[in-house]
């Protein structure tokens, strides 16, 4: 039952974080897939495209659209693996994390801005909630 109740939480969670934080967020020149693709390769650097694919849960056909265009303003590049030509690789480029900080201290600003508007109080309740989400679910892999 609690368990249940919690997925519904989460469900409604995602969404509400994204619509009181995240929206009206925008980084110039990327899009929110290329910007996830560039994430993912930072954070699985040189790894085939389909795993990309897997995880955004996009035909690979789609990846390559969206891969070309970061290729194409240099923040990531292809790869081939030594083992096997055919198989092509994503990288990420100094530009692409150069590209990442920027927007995570872009992201950070607008939504400590729309923080502004809680008190000390409940800010520090929101830090300690956070903590305990964060050591849960890092049970979870």
């Amino acid at each position: 039952m609690s368990r249940e109740r919690l997925a519904e939480y989460l469900q409604t969670f995602l969404p509400m974080f994204y619509k009181k934080l995240m929206k009206g967020i925008t980084l110039p020149g990327v899009t929110k897939q290329q910007l996830w693709l560039l994430y993912l390769i930072e954070n699985h650097d040189e790894k085939p495209m389909s795993f990309y694919s897997e995880k955004m849960m996009i035909p690979k056909s789609n990846l390559t659209s969206i891969a070309d265009k970061l290729i194409e303003d240099g923040l990531i590049e292809r790869a081939y693996d030594p083992k096997d030509r055919r198989i092509i690789l994503l990288k990420i480029t100094d530009k692409g994390k150069l590209f990442i900080n920027d927007c995570r201290e872009k992201t950070k600003k607008a939504i400590f801005q729309k923080l502004e508007n809680l008190d000390d109080k409940d800010v520090d309740r929101l830090n300690e909630i956070f903590e305990e989400m964060k050591s849960v679910f890092n049970k979870l892999e």
